[in-house]
């Protein structure tokens, strides 16, 4: 297996930047999916509170900045992870139609 996950980072690092595009496509797919809301509006909701909530509001802002880059953390390893799951099981298909075939 340890050859087989070099040739897949091989090959998920040429596919890479093609990723990243298909990604934007699939968000701007899945944008009447997603309910639109943006960090300026939760901003403006955490400035709205009055100015004796300031050290809530910090923590406020600290754990949805936490929150972003965990989900983004986990996106990122999950895509890896099912990429080179596929393409993975694609080559042992692939493989196994040769030997069955020819």
């Amino acid at each position: 297996m340890k050859e087989n996950e070099n040739i897949l980072n091989r090959f998920f690092n040429l596919r890479q930047e093609d990723l990243i595009d298909e990604m934007g496509k699939d968000r701007e797919n899945l944008k009447h999916l997603l309910k639109q809301i943006n960090i300026s509006q939760i901003d403006d909701i955490i400035d709205g509170l009055p100015k004796e909530y300031n050290y809530i509001k910090n923590e406020l802002y600290q754990k949805i900045e936490n929150l972003i880059g965990d989900y983004e953390i986990k996106m990122a390893y999950y895509n890896k992870k099912y990429y080179k799951q596929g393409f993975y099981d694609a080559i042992m298909i692939n493989n196994k139609c040769k030997k069955k075939y020819f």
